[in-house]
């Protein structure tokens, strides 16, 4: 199920919406709740009963920390100020247990379903024999809203917010058909209490939240459609092509993976606009960070926030890594002494981000692509600094950050060719094959099977060029969409009409084109 399909805008979104305008505001979560359980039920062809498990654990968990908390608060008064310590302990002892059991048996749910033939397979390499394959239907979404889960489990217990008393209220925020397929990874605070809280339409909101769908369907049907016609023809063909049109295969893969990926999140975060509901940032223009660090702070946004919040910030700061830290402070410099321990806690976010995009060899490796090539960076920064200096390079100079900026992306789009490829071998082969130029192999419809002629070329620039200049516009701090709801009615209805005559004369579907799934619906 995509989220630019007729169908889901007609049926599925188009009827919740009708219905969430006619409610009453305190009904108008029971008309998201519906629509959203109607969606998945369709979706997935009745295998729901993951997400109520998941759902029911996540609530119960909530339920019973809370009531631990409530008790804490109450026996508190009743003791003097010496007795709280060990009574706070004794509790804290109880939500912990709670909290570890609810996180364990969601993840235990989401390694089961996506991740039992990797073990299988791995256990059986290891050990030379044959093993079966399981034969497991793996849930529509089940890596991100078992991350959700987490999140409410963990916040509760840190005391963020009151745990929810309606299982409903947790089904519906784990459930909801704006978020469920590709994310945006949204904590409870940021989405649960929009959910189940309401909100009248406002006719600002209806015309920006157009806007916003608007331009992610040019970037996924009119971009990154396109550009997977390209892609599949050279990553299904690793031994066929070198040279020129692996890098174009590269680069079209990535273009494909950002105007969709950062598409959809503009097509649902539009439609959550429509009806007052904002959904957190999941992009900030990626391809203009200076870093590996900063593109990972831009791109994908709430999966980073929810590695950095919940393992990062959950190892570092346990008592064995403070312990950790403050001996390093004893034998190393400063620098050193705490790059030693972030270095520790930050493999295990690496590897759980690579872990997390899929159950396979490839994604681990590429989650440590980056983590050794950020490590690299860390621990040879002193010496860098002082070889700037004796080179007098002044590393705040624009030509300087235009540098980084292009190390970068060269850095993100070896990635993404490791990401990319169908294994490993299939990606150092491509890689390998890279000095073998051929520039003619890209000339337009020159029978070379790489599926684009001289107008889909000429469209993929024209629209890279577009997306480009709106980043960077808005890289400047320019609100688009706010001064085109500030021009006059007839403008903007113009306006409309031309965006929406370019996605349907421009797109790539029809005839000499496939249905393109979401790529990180698999995830």
């Amino acid at each position: 199920m995509t989220y630019t399909s007729f169908e889901f805008f007609i049926i599925f979104f188009g009827a919740t919406f009708l219905l969430y305008t006619l409610a009453p505001i305190k009904y108008k979560k029971y008309a998201l709740l519906l629509g959203s359980a109607f969606f998945y039920f369709v979706a997935t062809r009745g295998h729901i009963f993951a997400l109520i498990a998941s759902a029911l654990l996540t609530w119960l968990a909530g339920l019973l920390i809370q009531k631990q908390n409530d008790e804490f608060a109450a026996k508190k008064k009743l003791v003097e100020k010496p007795e709280r310590k060990a009574l706070k302990a004794k509790y804290n002892k109880r939500k912990g247990l709670i909290c570890t059991a609810g996180v364990i048996l969601n993840l235990a749910i989401l390694l089961v379903l996506k991740y039992s033939n990797f073990f299988v397979s791995t256990f059986g390499a290891i050990c030379r024999i044959e093993v079966p394959e399981l034969s497991f239907i793996q849930p529509l979404g089940i890596s991100f809203y078992t991350l959700q889960a987490v999140s409410y489990v963990v916040d509760v217990n840190r005391g963020k917010y009151k745990a929810g008393k309606n299982p409903l209220d947790i089904f519906l925020y784990l459930s909801f058909m704006l978020t469920i397929v590709e994310g945006p990874v949204a904590r409870y605070d940021q989405l649960g209490t929009q959910l189940t809280g309401g909100k009248k339409l406002c006719f600002k909101d209806l015309q920006k939240g157009f806007m916003l769908i608007v331009w992610g369907l040019f970037k996924k049907i009119v971009v990154a459609d396109r550009a997977a016609e390209f892609v599949n023809n050279v990553f299904d063909n690793p031994n066929k092509y070198t040279g020129v049109v692996v890098i174009a295969g590269i680069l079209f893969y990535t273009l494909q993976l950002y105007c969709e990926f950062s598409g959809v999140m503009d097509v649902v975060t539009g439609l959550g606009e429509l009806m007052g509901i904002k959904l957190p940032e999941n992009f900030s223009r990626p391809f203009f960070a200076k870093s590996i660090n900063e593109f990972w702070q831009r791109w994908h946004i709430t999966l980073g926030a929810f590695l950095r919040d919940y393992i990062f910030y959950s190892i570092s700061l346990s008592k064995p890594f403070m312990k950790l830290t403050k001996s390093a402070r004893k034998r190393f410099n400063p620098y050193y002494a705490n790059l030693i321990p972030t270095a520790f806690a930050l493999f295990f976010v690496w590897f759980a981000n690579g872990f997390w995009h899929g159950s396979g060899w490839k994604y681990i490796v590429y989650g440590l692509y980056y983590y050794v090539l950020m490590m690299l960076a860390l621990f040879m920064e002193p010496l860098f600094e002082k070889l700037c200096k004796s080179l007098k390079i002044n590393r705040e100079a624009k030509p300087y950050a235009l540098f980084q900026m292009l190390r970068t992306f060269i850095i993100v789009n070896i990635g993404m060719l490791i990401f990319r490829a169908d294994s490993l071998k299939a990606a150092f082969t491509m890689l390998l094959s890279i000095p073998q130029l051929n520039l003619g192999a890209l000339k337009p419809g020159s029978g070379n099977g790489l599926g684009l002629d001289l107008k889909d070329y000429a469209i993929l620039v024209i629209g890279t060029g577009i997306v480009f200049i709106v980043g960077l516009l808005r890289e400047k701090k320019i609100d688009i969409r706010e001064r085109l709801y500030k021009l006059p009615f007839i403008v903007k209805f113009i306006g409309y009409l031309i965006a929406a005559l370019m996605i349907i004369i421009l797109g790539a579907y029809g005839d000499n084109y496939g249905v393109v799934d979401l790529i990180y619906a698999n995830f």
